[in-house]
């Protein structure tokens, strides 16, 4: 056989979803299945990705075997195997890739190495899987890997290339980070070249609460080449044909790997094709870059969440301020300007401009604005606290009261009509507590949530080079809260370049203290930022969810106790 056609199914499953995720599964393999002698999906595609608990019920175990059934018997009217990720009870439950064809279940691979960091939670739920998945299809050897799997100098690769494999298979659902692609793309052609053999990548896109998952799927072949490559952010269908004589040629010319002990894994499988394909080249999709990237996961991660949650409607507070101008935007992009509505709420403190700014925004996007004043509201809560209270004097109290009352009237409209609140806080706030529990930092969604304020600016003036959306003096104006005469952030927190900085070097890079005042910053300053990171974990525990982004959100990357004396 000369060349073989692989179908590469990047989809977009919901986690649960097990009869939308069964349907999404046959549509594929309806679109590729007669077109390639193998379909290959992500990892734990049929339950979607994390599962999470759900993994703890057997009821939701026993009815992902029983779809694994409904696709062993829909696979009789698909001439091509395929291989699809779900989690599998055996007497024990594992992270499995199950090889199908033909109405038969012909192979099944166990995920070996189970990550337990960061976002990953894999040991507390599966076993470790203990044998390979090496099977045949018209002379051509292939190998099974799952995501984590390939990351080990002793993955099963290895051992696959010294069995004879040609092509390695690697299932993912791998979440997305900010340049993690470039990494994983250059560790892949590595494989790739290391074992001589072509390495087929098939990952998951879409989104799950906070993680994002970028898809862009490669096949890459043994001189390091990638030959095809998905979309990104989107769900894709690729069928590209592999030479095989270029992993001949590769052994021959550059025989090393005869250097090394002879493997001997058993074939599971021996499949025979009779189906003449015709011959696919591969496409390479273009990669979005820096702030392009950014936002289209953020955008994917928004749509995702109000679609799988059936939601009617987005709502979200319009302040006259970048980070509720760039929400909005992104809602509108996501949703389209029918499902999004802001509420502007202003007060005696809300300057003219930022007036003029939320209503040429609103007129930009095409959004309906509605528009309610808090100072009676305020006021009445002043009058009735003081009956009881002693206070007399303005403090933070009276600002916090402010961004409360905005927040119950945002809920409000989200229970009469069924709509997300989005909040607009972003991840510099969040790390400092500058914002205010049960106020702003309030919502159902948080799309900035792990994007620092420099980057808002950044993400909006990419937004508004598309299409300039977003007034030029929203850009401008010093970022203030509005909460107080002449208020600016930066009567609170350091300029946000320092801040965001010192952040990163803490939270991504790993830096102590120290390490950080030695790249040139103030002691005074570090400590002072460090110490609001650590006195504001309480307010960060009881926020909304948002797209991870960077290496390590606030959150799920970041579990620190509440209750800390160390700084």
């Amino acid at each position: 056989m000369s060349y073989l056609n692989i179908g590469l199914a990047q989809i977009n499953p919901k986690v649960g979803d097990l009869a939308g995720n069964f349907e999404k599964i046959l549509s594929a393999l309806k679109s590729l299945g007669y077109h390639a002698h193998l379909v290959v999906f992500p990892e734990l595609s049929l339950s979607g990705y994390p599962p999470k608990d759900l993994l703890l019920r057997r009821d939701f175990l026993r009815d992902c075997v029983q779809y694994l059934e409904k696709l062993k018997e829909a696979s009789r009217e698909i001439p091509s195997p395929f291989i699809v990720g779900l989690p599998l009870w055996q007497e024990t439950l594992f992270d499995s890739a199950v090889l199908i064809h033909q109405g038969e279940i012909r192979g099944m691979y166990h995920k070996e190495h189970l990550p337990q960091y960061g976002v990953f939670d894999k040991k507390r739920y599966f076993a470790k899987g203990k044998e390979s998945l090496l099977f045949d299809i018209n002379g051509v050897k292939i190998g099974v890997t799952l995501c984590e799997d390939i990351w080990y100098p002793s993955g099963p690769e290895r051992a696959y290339v010294l069995s004879g494999a040609q092509i390695i298979l690697i299932l993912n659902a791998s979440p997305y980070t900010y340049e993690k692609f470039t990494f994983k793309e250059n560790f892949l052609k590595a494989r790739a070249q290391d074992n001589q053999c072509y390495v087929v990548y098939v990952n998951l896109v879409g989104a799950q609460d906070d993680l994002v998952f970028d898809g862009r799927s490669l096949i890459i072949d043994p001189h390091g080449k990638v030959l095809a490559q998905a979309k990104a952010f989107e769900e894709d269908f690729l069928i590209v044909s592999l030479p095989l004589s270029k992993v001949e040629n590769s052994r021959l010319l550059e025989p090393r790997l005869k250097e090394e002990s002879f493997s001997d894994i058993p074939l599971t499988a021996e499949i025979k094709l009779l189906n003449p394909y015709p011959y696919y080249e591969g496409k390479i999709e273009e990669n979005p870059k820096e702030e392009a990237e950014i936002y289209l996961a953020i955008k994917l991660a928004l749509r995702d969440y109000f679609y799988k949650n059936n939601f009617k409607g987005a709502i979200l507070g319009l302040s006259g301020g970048i980070d509720s101008a760039l929400t909005l935007v992104l809602a509108v992009d996501a949703l389209g300007k029918d499902k999004v509505k802001a509420l502007f709420m202003p007060s005696k403190f809300t300057s003219k401009e930022s007036r003029e700014d939320v209503q040429a925004l609103a007129k930009n996007t095409g959004i309906e604005l509605l528009e309610i004043s808090i100072d009676p509201i305020f006021d009445t809560y002043l009058e009735e606290l003081r009956k009881g209270l002693p206070y007399r004097d303005f403090t933070v109290a009276e600002e916090n009261l402010q961004a409360r009352i905005r927040a119950n009237l945002l809920f409000y409209v989200s229970n009469r009509e069924g709509y997300l609140v989005l909040a607009t806080s972003n991840k510099s706030e969040a790390a400092t507590g500058y914002g205010t529990i049960y106020g702003d930092m309030a919502g159902g969604f948080a799309p900035l949530k792990d994007v620092y304020k420099t980057w808002v600016y950044r993400l909006a003036r990419y937004r508004n080079s598309l299409s300039p959306v977003i007034p030029e003096r929203i850009f401008r104006k010093a970022p203030s809260a509005e909460l107080r005469p002449g208020q600016t952030d930066q009567d609170t927190l350091p300029p946000y370049e320092l801040l965001d900085e010192i952040l990163r070097l803490h939270l991504e890079e790993g830096l102590t203290p120290k390490e950080i005042v030695e790249k040139g910053f103030s002691l005074e300053m570090v400590k002072r930022i460090l110490k609001m990171l650590r006195n504001s974990e309480f307010k960060r525990q009881q926020t909304p969810p948002g797209p991870k982004i960077t290496k390590r959100t606030l959150g799920s990357d970041y579990k620190m106790p509440i209750t800390c004396g160390y700084v």
